[in-house]
């Protein structure tokens, strides 16, 4: 007889955590994005395929970084970032913020992500030791700040004498055509194509890339999302890679995405050329013994902050 009772009491809890996860499902997905950096994706955005495919309306809010997307997430205004700086979350679950890594939107070189001298310093790789003593903008937290910590190493400039003030890209690219700064460490085609108009980069492209300077911008979930709906978040992460082979095989509409970026096509593409959107398979191996591990772990990411079984595989 106990037997008896203990299953049917047992019955009637799993019952009652199975109502509570069905009640908890969301009525709303809340999405965090950034402007001026251009994904296949936003074309499933812009013609609602997300909320068709996750049955309920899909807020998407645009953030200035990805400090701001952590804070929101914490604060309980937004549940999933998508394309967040790989640095902003590693801080956050360094602070034991309840968040998860559930996927990869991007690896990308310097192309989106720079640090930018004005012309009129004078200030080059060549003679980078005179940014000491002067001001620089930098948004802190970001992945920006990556770029500005790796290349003061590669030009052998000491950081510490400098001036860094927390700029986002915008405010940096301004300050530094008005002459505030020195140098500004800036991500978005937009900021970037204004700072270049009165700067140059300090590293190329390429002079980045052959210092191992790499960008990777991920996709976070909040705990709590992530238990209460792991349906809606498994099709968030399969129309995203369904929207990647698309572009990859050539038939993204660009316009569209070029658009919901708020940027000219030419400059759109110039930016998406630097990106590359991984496959699930490729996406699975960066996370447990590609990239994106060897990142985690040389920032001292706590355990337990990566999951990948939400990857179509």
């Amino acid at each position: 007889m106990k037997k008896i009772i203990s299953f049917i009491l047992g019955t009637v809890v799993a019952l009652n955590l199975s109502m509570s996860v069905a009640n908890a499902a969301a009525k709303e997905v809340r999405v965090a994005f950034f402007l001026e950096w251009p994904t296949p994706n936003q074309e499933d955005k812009v013609k609602k395929m997300f909320d068709k495919a996750l049955g309920v309306p899909v807020k998407w809010t645009n953030f200035s970084n990805g400090g701001a997307m952590t804070d929101a997430m914490l604060a309980g205004d937004i549940d999933i970032s998508y394309s967040q700086g790989l640095v902003p979350f590693i801080n956050a679950v360094k602070s034991k913020a309840p968040l998860k890594l559930v996927d990869i939107a991007m690896e990308y070189g310097m192309g989106g992500t720079t640090c930018v001298t004005s012309n009129a310093s004078g200030i080059t790789k060549a003679n980078a030791s005179e940014l000491e003593g002067k001001k620089v903008a930098v948004p802190l937290g970001t992945m920006a700040e990556y770029v500005f910590d790796e290349s003061m190493k590669v030009v052998g400039a000491d950081k510490s004498k400098m001036t860094v003030i927390q700029m986002d890209p915008e405010e940096g690219a301004a300050a530094l055509v008005s002459g505030d700064v020195v140098m500004a460490c800036l991500f978005g085609g937009n900021s970037i194509k204004a700072a270049t108009a009165v700067g140059s980069r300090l590293l190329t492209v390429q002079e980045a890339r052959d210092a191992g300077i790499l960008g990777i911008d991920i996709t976070s979930v909040t705990d709590k999302f992530m238990k209460e709906n792991p349906g809606m978040l498994r099709t968030f992460i399969e129309v995203t890679h369904e929207a990647n082979a698309r572009y990859a095989a050539g038939k993204s509409d660009l316009n569209v995405i070029a658009k919901d970026a708020e940027m000219k096509l030419g400059d759109m593409k110039e930016t998406l050329s630097g990106f590359k959107f991984l496959t699930p398979e490729e996406t699975e191996k960066s996370m447990t013994s590609g990239n994106l591990s060897g990142f985690l772990k040389g920032m001292g990411t706590p355990n337990g902050a990566v999951d990948t079984s939400f990857l179509p595989l």
